[in-house]
Order: C-alpha cells, then sequence, then structure tokens
C-alpha cells in the first residue's frame, strides 16, 4: 500500500467511527524548509476548526509492520482528546491594530525556503531568513501563530518596514531570550525524554521514578560540568523558535561579555543556537561537519537551520560565516 491508498484507507475508517457526526478532511501541509506533510482532520458540525493529525510518521509505522486498526486507534485517541469546544474567532486578523502587537520574529534557512519566501515579507540575516509570525493564544487551540503573507500587508496597508519594526519591539516581550548553560539546557531535554518514556524505563530496570530521574540528572550535569568547557544555549522561554533571540537587539553582544572573547554560533535548530568561546573549540571546518552530520542524523527536516558555524567578533561588534 503506497502513501495515496494509506490515506484513503484512513479516511474510510474515520469515517465510519465518526459516522455523520463529523467531515473527514484531509490536505497538505507545507512546513519550514519545504517540507511536505499530509494532513487529515474529522471537522464536526458547526464547527470551523479541528485538530490536525500528519500521516506521514503513521504512514511509515505501518510500513514498519505496525498494525493499521493499532494506527487508526491512535488517531482516533488524538481527535477524541484534543477536540474543540468552540470555534476558533479570528476576526481580529483584519485590523492591523490588533495584529501588531502580537508580532514575533522567526528565523529560517532561506536557501530551504526559496518559494516560501517569494510569497512572504522577510530580512536577510546571513544566509538566513527572518520572518515575521502573529501569536494566537486561545481557549480552543491554545498557543499557535499565523505566517504574514505579503498580501497581509496589502489588506493592511502597511510597508514591510512597519511590519519588522513592530515585530523587532515585540518580540523580546513575548518571547524572552534565555542563555543557558549548556548543562542545564541538557538536563532540561534529557528530564523530557525521560518523563516521555519513565514507565517503559522503570519497568524494565524496576527503578523508582524519581530516583531515576534525579540520579540521570545528577550524573549527566556532573559529566558536563567536568569537562570545564563554557558551552551556552541561547533560546527564548517557549523553547519554540528560540533561534531568532539571535537577532534580538544586543543579545549577541551580552554572549560576548559572557564568554569574554570571540565565539563560535553552532545552529543548533530552529529552536536553539549554541555558543562556545574560540579558545576552547577545535577547527571550524571540523565543527561544520559535526553540524552537518548532527543535522542529517539528529534534527528534524522542519527544523534545522543551518549547516555550517558563525563566528562573532566581539571587537568588531560582527558575526560572519565560516564556510567549508
Amino acid at each position: 500500500m503506497n502513501l495515496e491508498q494509506f490515506i484513503e484507507k484512513t479516511k474510510t475508517a474515520l469515517r465510519d467511527y465518526f459516522g455523520g457526526e463529523a467531515e473527514i478532511k484531509t490536505h497538505q501541509v507545507y512546513k519550514n524548509n519545504g517540507v511536505l506533510l499530509q494532513g487529515i482532520c474529522a471537522l464536526e458540525k458547526g464547527k470551523n476548526i479541528a485538530p490536525t493529525v500528519y500521516l506521514n510518521d503513521f504512514y511509515d509505522k505501518y510500513e514498519q509492520g505496525t498494525a493499521f486498526g493499532e494506527i487508526v486507534s491512535k488517531i482516533v485517541r488524538f481527535m477524541e482528546n484534543n477536540r474543540v469546544e468552540n470555534n476558533l474567532n479570528v476576526d481580529f486578523f483584519a485590523d492591523y491594530k490588533n495584529v501588531k502587537k502580537k508580532l514575533v520574529l522567526r528565523l529560517i534557512n532561506k536557501k530551504q525556503n526559496e518559494e516560501l519566501l517569494k510569497q512572504i515579507p522577510y530580512l536577510k540575516f546571513k544566509d538566513l531568513a527572518i520572518v515575521c509570525h502573529c501569536i494566537l493564544i486561545t481557549e480552543e487551540i491554545g498557543t499557535g501563530s499565523i505566517l504574514i503573507h505579503k498580501h497581509h500587508l496589502e489588506t493592511w496597508n502597511i510597508v514591510e518596514d512597519t511590519l519588522f519594526q513592530d515585530a523587532f519591539e515585540n518580540s523580546p516581550q513575548i518571547e524572552p531570550y534565555c542563555i543557558l548553560k549548556i548543562s542545564d539546557m541538557m538536563k532540561e531535554v534529557l528530564k523530557c525524554t525521560i518523563q516521555e518514556r519513565i514507565d517503559e524505563i522503570c519497568e524494565e530496570y524496576e527503578t523508582d521514578k524519581t530516583e531515576l530521574l534525579d540520579r540521570t540528572l545528577e550524573n549527566m550535569a556532573q559529566e558536563l560540568e567536568e569537562k570545564n568547557i563554557p558551552m551556552y544555549v541561547l533560546t527564548n522561554q517557549n523553547r519554540y523558535y528560540g533561534a531568532a533571540s539571535m537577532v534580538y537587539p544586543g543579545v549577541l553582544e551580552e554572549i560576548g561579555n559572557i564568554l569574554q572573547e570571540d565565539y563560535y554560533v553552532l545552529p543548533s535548530s530552529v529552536h536553539e543556537i549554541i555558543f562556545v568561546g574560540k579558545t576552547y573549540c577545535m577547527d571550524s571546518f571540523v565543527l561544520n561537519e559535526i553540524i552537518g552530520e548532527i543535522n542529517r542524523t539528529q534534527v528534524l527536516e522542519e527544523e534545522w537551520l543551518s549547516d555550517h558555524t558563525y563566528l562573532y567578533q566581539r571587537e568588531e561588534q560582527k558575526l560572519i560565516s565560516v564556510l567549508s
């Protein structure tokens, strides 16, 4: 069964489950870096919004041997647990006065998003692109965002300079940046990973949950501290698209003051950036190889930012690309 057949079979299964209570819709969703995902939703009568389930990963699991019935059960469970009670009201979006205070910056790769960038306003930043999103916080969907397109500017009768001026002003307040030691960031990541699998791990090793979590985090922190390499992570408080914090005014200078030297900027993903002092780091070209390998094997395609390092020259207050 190919992907198209899988999608049709899933639609049929969901129609059988929901009956006439919901319309089963499929649609393609373009994500960052040109990633195309196949989405499906069950839109209930009288509603204008429903949670989307992306079928690509489910199809991969089916190809790997997971039973189709098990996959449908997981999709149904997600849809049932995330049902939207009220309609989403986006009338505010028609008036720029309502939008301007909700604008934030996002940082994406320029080359990988060439087609998208033809449709949206952006600022060039090295080999990257700064774009704008409007943050949505509602009871219906929680936190979401709308990518700003050129046709939005025409509707609002504003120019790009106005858009970016407001976004640069708002972003540090709406999504404040955080500078963390690499050990602290790794503990956060490790904690989330363990908590996702805590029951499975504890059952396998017959270990108390709290004891396992505390011991693992302590060992990880000690190992990182012993290496004594001053590495820091820049992100935002939401840990979501935090790489954009790099373009906030004064942030690169602040990191230079912390490290007290020139430093390399390692584009970990669209969500965070890693910084390491130049004297503590290996050859920049080796760093590029490492970043490229990590991106190919550890980072989701839609979260990829760049395959090479940047060097911040502290005296000149200048960021330069370090290409292989």
